[in-house]
């Protein structure tokens, strides 16, 4: 029988590309080739329309430089470690028409689905972000109807958009003390796993979890919910610099082998 993930894959990798990030692309690939790894897929973020600064995406110049160092990373590490290029595509509802536009711009090797803004006004606020500015202004919004538009643009986006995996599906306000998910919460987490079932989208194990609460994400009701339907499952470290490259794969096979009982 196969194993339930391949940890042989880092499948999310950013860069300093990104503006939240530190480190070249090549020093990922000189992580990933000392941890044994396989494979690497940069997952650089795109957005569309976001009225939010900093930005902590790339615009057209930044993916040009990327797709061109990727290029030159691909050769020089052929027959070493298989170097892929793709991306971490935000979905914002206002602006599905850019997004797929932007999506259609470049030969992506993987796309990853995820959300990380709310609008609220004439802003957006990012959803993963440890801020307090931002966590308290969400707060007031309420952080029931936060998660809830949260997931209904998930469930929203896997219709829409096109993509090979669904990223972090439960980190939504991450950095919100005691947040829980109610009944309603729930209910939609189950309609997105049936979405990504039909689409045929792998749901990702990120484990960066591992430093923010524990446990990847997500949680282990929706890891079991996902392979009780058959649901492909991707390891992704989400790191945001080199050392972080394939983190705590080592435990994934356990951990998931103990949600499977």
């Amino acid at each position: 029988m196969p194993p339930l993930i391949d940890i042989t894959v880092d499948g999310h990798v950013h860069t300093r590309l990104c503006n939240h990030a530190t480190g070249e692309m090549e020093d990922y690939v000189q992580k990933a080739v000392q941890r044994g790894l396989g494979t690497i897929v940069f997952l650089e973020h795109l957005e569309a329309e976001i009225l939010y600064q900093p930005s902590s995406w790339l615009e057209k110049e930044g993916f040009d430089f990327y797709f061109e160092e990727g290029r030159r990373l691909k050769e020089q590490y052929r027959g070493v470690i298989d170097v892929r290029l793709g991306v971490e595509a935000g979905y914002n509802r206002e602006a599905i028409s850019t997004l797929r536009e932007k999506l259609a711009q470049y030969p992506w090797d993987r796309v990853g689905l995820s959300c990380h803004f709310h609008r609220h006004g004439k802003a957006h606020y990012n959803l993963l972000s440890r801020r307090q500015e931002s966590l308290a202004q969400l707060a007031v919004v309420g952080i029931d109807r936060i998660v809830t538009d949260y997931f209904n643009a998930l469930i929203e986006a896997i219709e829409v958009i096109d993509c090979d995996v669904l990223c972090h599906l439960d980190a939504v306000l991450r950095h919100s003390p005691g947040i829980e998910f109610n009944a309603e919460h729930r209910r939609q987490i189950a309609m997105l796993l049936d979405g990504i079932q039909k689409k045929g989208v792998a749901l990702e194990i990120n484990t960066s979890g591992f430093d923010f609460r524990g446990f990847p994400f997500p949680a282990p009701w929706i890891i079991k919910g996902a392979i009780e339907r058959g649901i492909p499952l991707s390891a992704g470290s989400d790191a945001h610099q080199p050392g972080a490259v394939g983190r705590y794969f080592d435990r994934l096979p356990q951990y998931l082998a103990t949600i499977q009982c």
